[in-house]
């Protein structure tokens, strides 16, 4: 089926450099856009997600590529988080909103660890999907869900893609 392309989020392929090259885990990873695109860039990737469909995907991607040693799939609720504490160098979220998970993220990343969050902004709703406020962080409300973090990056923008499509992030 030919390589998948690499990440959507131009943040992710700009805070890549930052990321530890070691082991990092990919929250609501789906089909595995990121994960792939991390582990060819020499990530070590947990790609997690409740889809079995969209991580067999992920799987098939990754044996297709070799990087099945590089791309461990996970189904997983983060409801139940299932990580124990500083299992991981790096921890990307992207387009997932939970805001009970924090917390158990902040515990599950190794000190000097990075944390890389993209996600929908409030206006996103004016636009298009997700429109449930739920999904959708207020602005600067993830500055104040980081605040026992340093702070490397932020920013919050409209994102214009290549193909002419929107995103608040």
């Amino acid at each position: 089926a030919g390589k998948q392309p690499g990440p959507r989020e131009r943040c992710v392929v700009e805070m890549r450099p930052l990321l530890r090259r070691a082991t990092a885990l990919d929250g609501a990873a789906g089909r595995g856009r990121t994960p792939l695109a991390m582990a060819r860039a020499g990530l070590r990737m947990v790609a997690t997600d409740l889809s079995q469909a969209g991580l067999r995907a992920l799987h098939d991607a990754a044996e297709s590529e070799q990087l099945a040693s590089h791309v461990w799939p996970v189904v997983a609720d983060f409801d139940n988080f299932p990580f124990r504490a500083e299992s991981f160098d790096s921890i990307i979220n992207v387009s997932f909103l939970s805001r009970g998970v924090f917390p158990e993220l902040f515990r599950a990343l190794k000190v000097g660890g990075v944390l890389l969050v993209d996600t929908f902004l409030i206006d996103q709703a004016k636009i298009g999907h997700p429109v449930n406020p739920q999904f959708l962080l207020g602005h600067y409300e993830l500055r104040d869900l980081l605040a026992e973090l340093e702070l490397m990056r932020y920013r919050e923008r409209l994102e214009v893609y290549p193909d002419g499509s929107r995103a608040w992030r």
